[in-house]
């Protein structure tokens, strides 16, 4: 979306403030209140990875807590199906167990089958007159022709 220089561009009232402040400061006080923006926000990104990381430390707490509650078969399961059986109303080690199953389809693999032997070629019957015929493309290519067996 292009913005045309005839409609001025709205901004936030706060934001607004903050323009008319510091159109009104000199360099000097722009480099410094640059400066101190910059300052702040390294702060908080600081502050914003701190609470991920604690974030991602009580998930972590969370999950060890259900799985001592449901035992050791329930290691096996993600975090979602945790989280549902803590939304069952009666759960037993049991039903942890079967769903812990069903979560790890295992499907039976297709046994190979064995290579049946070839009879090979069979002799031809003797009674069968024995042809041959000379191939027209074989015969430029090659210098001593050569002969093709055929049956009729």
């Amino acid at each position: 979306m292009s913005v045309s220089s005839e409609q001025p561009i709205k901004l936030d009232s706060d934001l607004s403030l903050e323009l008319e402040r510091l159109s009104g400061l000199t360099r000097e006080k722009l480099v410094e209140t640059l400066a101190e923006s910059s300052l702040r926000l390294k702060s908080m990104e600081e502050e914003l990875r701190g609470a991920q990381l604690e974030n991602h430390y009580l998930r972590e707490l969370l999950r060890l807590a259900r799985i001592e509650k449901y035992g050791p078969a329930s290691e096996k399961l993600c975090d979602e199906q945790l989280a549902l059986l803590e939304l069952e109303p009666g759960v037993s080690q049991a039903e942890i167990e079967a769903e812990t199953e069903r979560a790890q389809l295992k499907l039976p693999l297709r046994k190979a089958r064995k290579p049946t032997s070839h009879p090979g070629r069979q002799e031809l019957p003797t009674h069968l007159p024995r042809v041959e015929k000379l191939s027209p493309a074989h015969q430029s290519s090659v210098s001593a022709p050569s002969a093709e067996t055929t049956q009729n």
